[in-house]
């Protein structure tokens, strides 16, 4: 899809205000796996690309799926020649420095490498599956007096190198995949982002999940915060805040419960089984989590939600139907599902677009519809982070 210049959200002309750009950190977490956090990334940051800002989107999950789906490396060979060919320009290897790995002693960061992608402003730090090697010596600094300098590097190390490359390569947004675990590299993630989006699906394990969540995240922030208390602190002064969280990979039908009107105009709506386990997930973090943030400073105000946010009340930012079947042509392509055309998946006939009393259906409306969809949401998380900016 173009985009439209005339947007309000076309945020090009920002970058000649004259002040030293400060780069946006926005993590996507949830430790409850298969939640689409990878897909999620890659969607939200070609949009928020296509808007005009210069997006670098980072792959911490070691499973690398973001940098197979980005760049097109759907397997093990490709992986190889990726990195033999792009040598320190991964997760892994640009942060191998600082942990003194491998025998490499110690020295500051030297300039820092990210990869291009099809879209002329996002970028990508693609991942390693040796980045949970790291994990130890984290975890071992988060556990230890923290007046070891070398500690402390440890602990700071991710903020210090993605706020290096953000700076050098002139990005406004970073958006963070990280692993579905409680590990202390996660824990180190968050914590040097400036904001973070928790993806769900509607089903009792993420119930549960955020649930959890409302005692892990303050408890990480409790943690962290010894690191922070001189003036050398190797991590940003403030918590990160919770943008909202958003609904993944629910399935949708059309109501019929009017006779009167064609079936083609009854609103779709998410099935009963889905609706019910989103209105607890609602419940509870309305009830738990957000309390349990606001009290660590980790939320936006609703206010500000309000204000950007036209999907639904605190803090439901979006959801996200089940388009699984243009994933896999999204997928093999390197392509956002918004961004495919009826050549990519050979569509033809009634299965791209068909009528019925005057109003389109087949994949044609699908792909609209998923436009639509993570437009709403980057507008509305860059609307958010501007008014809490200000």
């Amino acid at each position: 899809m173009e985009q439209d210049d005339s947007s309000p959200y076309n945020y090009t002309e920002s970058q000649n205000t004259g002040q030293k750009k400060v780069a946006t950190l926005i993590s996507l977490f949830n430790h409850k796996g298969g939640v689409s956090k990878t897909t999620t990334v890659f969607h939200l940051g070609w949009k928020m690309a296509t808007l005009g800002k210069r997006v670098l989107i980072v792959d911490a999950d070691p499973q690398c799926n973001l940098t197979g789906l980005t760049l097109g490396l759907d397997d093990y060979d490709s992986l190889v020649k990726f990195y033999d060919s792009k040598q320190n320009t991964d997760i892994f290897n640009s942060l191998a420095p600082e942990f003194s790995l491998d025998g490499i002693q110690h020295s500051p960061l030297s300039s820092t490498s990210i990869t291009p992608t099809d879209n002329k402003n996002l970028f990508i730090l693609a991942g390693n599956i040796r980045f949970s090697e790291l994990d130890t010596q984290i975890a071992t600094a988060m556990t230890s007096s923290n007046t070891l300098p070398v500690l402390k590097r440890f602990v700071g190390a991710f903020n210090k190198l993605i706020r290096k490359m953000a700076a050098e390569h002139d990005i406004d947004i970073v958006l963070i995949d990280m692993s579905p675990s409680v590990s202390s590299t996660n824990q180190c993630i968050l914590m040097s982002s400036d904001y973070f989006l928790v993806p769900v699906s509607p089903d009792f394990y993420c119930y549960q999940a955020i649930d959890s969540l409302s005692n892990v995240l303050p408890k990480w922030a409790r943690e962290i915060l010894p690191f922070k208390k001189d003036g050398d602190s190797p991590l940003p002064s403030k918590n990160p805040k919770m943008l909202g969280f958003i609904t993944q990979n629910y399935r949708i039908y059309t109501t019929a419960s009017n006779s009167s009107i064609a079936e083609s105009d009854q609103p779709k709506q998410m099935s009963k089984a889905y609706s019910d386990w989103l209105e607890k997930i609602k419940e509870v973090a309305n009830r738990k989590l957000v309390p349990a943030l606001q009290s660590s400073s980790m939320m936006i105000s609703k206010g500000h939600f309000a204000s950007s946010v036209t999907h639904d009340i605190p803090y439901h930012l979006g959801g996200v139907q089940n388009f699984s079947g243009l994933i896999p042509v999204s997928q093999k392509l390197s392509k956002p599902i918004f961004e495919l055309s009826k050549e990519d998946g050979n569509w033809s006939g009634a299965r791209w677009m068909w009528e019925k009393d005057g109003k389109e259906n087949g994949i044609k409306v699908n792909i609209e519809e998923a436009d639509r969809v993570y437009l709403g949401l980057a507008e509305s998380i860059l609307n958010m982070v501007k008014l809490d900016t200000k």
